[in-house]
C-alpha cells in the first residue's frame, strides 16, 4: 500500500506539473493569436491603402507604364516621361494583382508615396538625378526598412518596427530607388518553402499548390507574377537562388565581402534573430525577371563607395567592366549532379543545354566534380545551426508555427545521442541523407571548432581543384527538383545542397533562366526520353512522397527550370 501511495503521488505530481506548464503556454498562445489577428487587420488596411493610391493614376497610364521593362522604365524616369509617383503607383497596382494570385505581400510601405513625391520635386528643382531615380523596389520581409516590422514569420516579433534602414535599403535610397512593399517569408527563414501563421502560404506564380521557394519566396512570387521589376532578398543556403529557380526569374547571392549587413538598430526593441554564424553568413542580393537587371543593380552598388564608406570590414572593390565585356571567353566547369543527391532529369538537362549554348558562344566547358559533398553538407548543417538546433527549436516552440514545421523539426526534440544513434542505423540501412542530417547537429564547442576548421580546409581544397582545372567559374543545377508542393522542402532539406555548398564556400552565385537558340525558356515537363523516365523513377524512390514530383503532361502549367553560375568571391558578380 505504501508503494501504491508513492506511485499515485508521483502520477498526481506529474499531472500537476503538466497543468502548471500548460497555463503560461495557453496565455502565450492567446497573446500571439491576438497579435496575428491585429496584423491581419493591418494588412487588409495596407492593401486597401495601396488600391486607393493606385487608382489615383488612370488605368491606361498604369497599363502603359506596366508594359515597360526595367531599362525602359528607368530611361523614362530619367527623361521625365514617367514620374516617380506614377511608377510607384503603377507597381502598387501590379503588386496587388500578383498578391491576389500568390499571397506574396506582407505590408506596403506607405512612406513610398512621400519619397516618390520628394524625388519628383527634386526633378522640378533641377537637381541631379540618382542612377536608380524613382525606381520602385520590393524588399524581403526580414530586411530592415525604417518603420516596418521584420518578423521572420514569428508572431512574437509583430509590432517591433525597425528604427533604421538596413544598409542595402539605405544604399538603394541613396541611389534613388523607392522601396514600396515587403514580401512573405517562411517561419525562421531556415526553409526553402514559404509560409507562416501570420501571413499564410505563398503560392508559386506558375503552379498553384506549389511553393515559390524560400526563404525569399514572397519576392520570387511577386516578381514572377509581374508585381515588381526589382527585389532584394537574402540567402544563407539558397534563399535567393532556389526561389529564383522555382519562379523562373533571376537572382544573385554575392559573397559576404561585397554587401554590408552592418547596422546597429538601437531603437529596435524586438527579438534579435539570425546572428552568430561566423562562417555561414547570410548575403543580401538582387532578384529580377532577368539576370541583366541583377547585373545592372550590382554595377550601381559597386560603382559607388557607400559600402566601404559605411562598413570598414568591406574592401572597396569596384565594378570591373572589363570582366563583363561581351566577347570575353571563359573556361567554365560544370556538373549535372554532385554525386550525392541526383537531380530530376529536367534539372540535369538544363545544365547540359546551357553547356551547349555556351560552347556555341566560344566558351570552354569542362567537367568538374565537387569533392566530399556528403561530409561537407554535414559540416554545413552543424555550422548553420551552431548550437545543435537549440535556439531554432526554442524560438519556434515559443511561437505559433504551422503544423508541418513542427512535424519536420520533431527529430530535434530527441537527445543528441539518440539522434546520432538513429542516424547511424539509418546510414547502415542505406538512408545516407537522413544519416547526414541527424549527425549534423553540434554536440560541443570542441566539435564546432573542428567543423570550422573543416570549412577552412575545404575552401582551400575546392579552390585548388578549380585552379588545377584552370576554371574561372562553375555551372550546376540550383536544386534537385523543380517547384514541389509546400510541405516537400521541410522533408527534403538535403535538396538544397546545390546552393548551400556555395554559402559554405562564400562564393558568389547567380541563378538565371536558360534560353536556347529557339528563344523558348526551358521548362519541365517535355516529352520524356527513356533515360529521363528511368532517372525520374530512381529519383522518386529516394523521396518520402513520390506524388510531390509527378508531372503529367497537360495536367498543369509547366515549371520553370534555371541553372546556377558561381565563382570565387570578388571576381564573381562581374
Amino acid at each position: 500500500l505504501q508503494m501504491l501511495a508513492i506511485f499515485i503521488s508521483l502520477l498526481l505530481g506529474l499531472a500537476a506539473w503538466f497543468v502548471y506548464k500548460r497555463q503560461p503556454r495557453a496565455k502565450r498562445v492567446a497573446h500571439l493569436t491576438e497579435k496575428i489577428a491585429q496584423r491581419r487587420n493591418e494588412r487588409e488596411e495596407s492593401l486597401k491603402w495601396a488600391r486607393q493610391e493606385m487608382e489615383k493614376v488612370p488605368e491606361e497610364r498604369r497599363k502603359e507604364i506596366g508594359e515597360m521593362d526595367f531599362k525602359q522604365l528607368l530611361a523614362s524616369l530619367h527623361s521625365g516621361d514617367v514620374s516617380s509617383l506614377e511608377a510607384v503607383s503603377t507597381y502598387l497596382g501590379l503588386s496587388l494583382s500578383a498578391h491576389e494570385k500568390t499571397n506574396c505581400v506582407t505590408m506596403y510601405i506607405k512612406e513610398s508615396i512621400e519619397q516618390a513625391k520628394a524625388l519628383d520635386e527634386r526633378r522640378k528643382n533641377g537637381d541631379k538625378l540618382s542612377p536608380l531615380f524613382g525606381l520602385p523596389v520590393s524588399i524581403k520581409e526580414s530586411i530592415g526598412v525604417k518603420g516596418t516590422d521584420k518578423t521572420w514569420g514569428y508572431a512574437s516579433s509583430i509590432h517591433f518596427p525597425s528604427s533604421i534602414d538596413a544598409p542595402t535599403v539605405e544604399m538603394l535610397k541613396e541611389l534613388g530607388a523607392v522601396p514600396f512593399v515587403k514580401t512573405n517569408v517562411p517561419l525562421s527563414l531556415l526553409s526553402y518553402t514559404c509560409g507562416n501563421e501570420i501571413y499564410g502560404w505563398t503560392e508559386n506564380p506558375h503552379r498553384a499548390g506549389r511553393t515559390p521557394g524560400g526563404s525569399t519566396g514572397g519576392e520570387a512570387a511577386l516578381i514572377g507574377a509581374g508585381g515588381s521589376l526589382l527585389g532584394i532578398g537574402s540567402d544563407v543556403g539558397g534563399s535567393i537562388r532556389i526561389p529564383a529557380h522555382y519562379a523562373g526569374i533571376a537572382g544573385v547571392k554575392p559573397s559576404s565581402p561585397r554587401l554590408s549587413l552592418m547596422g546597429i538598430d538601437e531603437g529596435y526593441q524586438g527579438p534579435v534573430r539570425g546572428r552568430g554564424r561566423p562562417l555561414i553568413e547570410a548575403n543580401e542580393g538582387p532578384m529580377a525577371e532577368s539576370i541583366e537587371t541583377c547585373a545592372e543593380i550590382l554595377k550601381q552598388f559597386w560603382s559607388c563607395s557607400f559600402i566601404s564608406d559605411n562598413d570598414p570590414y568591406k574592401p572597396p572593390v569596384s565594378w570591373n567592366e572589363k570582366l563583363f565585356e561581351e566577347g570575353r571567353k571563359y573556361r567554365i566547369g560544370y556538373y549535372t549532379t554532385d554525386g550525392w543527391f541526383d537531380p530530376t532529369p529536367g534539372c540535369a538537362r538544363v545544365v547540359q543545354e546551357a553547356k551547349e549554348i555556351l560552347e556555341q558562344e566560344g566558351h570552354t566547358l569542362v567537367p568538374f566534380t565537387p569533392p566530399a559533398v556528403k561530409e561537407i553538407f554535414r559540416v554545413y548543417i552543424s555550422c548553420l545551426t551552431v548550437d545543435g538546433g537549440v535556439s531554432l527549436l526554442g524560438s519556434i516552440e515559443d511561437d505559433l508555427a504551422p503544423p508541418i514545421f513542427l512535424s519536420a523539426l520533431r527529430p530535434l526534440r530527441v537527445p543528441l545521442f539518440v539522434q546520432r544513434s538513429i542516424g547511424f542505423i539509418a546510414g547502415r540501412l542505406g538512408y545516407a541523407r537522413i544519416e547526414t542530417f541527424l549527425k549534423g547537429m553540434t554536440k560541443s564547442t570542441v566539435e564546432l571548432k573542428q567543423n570550422y576548421a573543416s570549412i577552412e580546409l575545404y575552401r582551400a581544397r575546392f579552390v585548388n581543384e578549380m585552379k588545377k582545372a584552370g576554371i574561372d567559374m562553375l555551372l550546376c543545377p540550383p536544386n534537385a527538383m523543380p517547384a514541389p508542393p509546400h510541405e516537400a522542402p521541410l522533408h527534403l532539406s538535403a535538396a538544397c545542397n546545390y546552393t548551400a555548398l556555395y554559402n559554405l564556400l562564400d562564393f558568389g552565385a547567380g541563378v538565371c533562366r536558360v534560353i536556347p537558340p529557339s528563344g523558348r525558356a526551358v521548362h519541365e515537363p517535355r516529352p520524356p526520353s527513356q533515360s529521363d523516365t528511368s532517372e525520374l523513377e530512381l529519383f522518386l524512390k529516394h523521396i518520402p512522397n513520390p506524388n510531390w514530383l509527378v508531372f503529367r503532361s497537360g495536367s498543369s502549367p509547366s515549371s520553370p527550370l534555371c541553372l546556377v553560375m558561381c565563382g570565387r568571391s570578388h571576381r564573381f558578380g562581374q
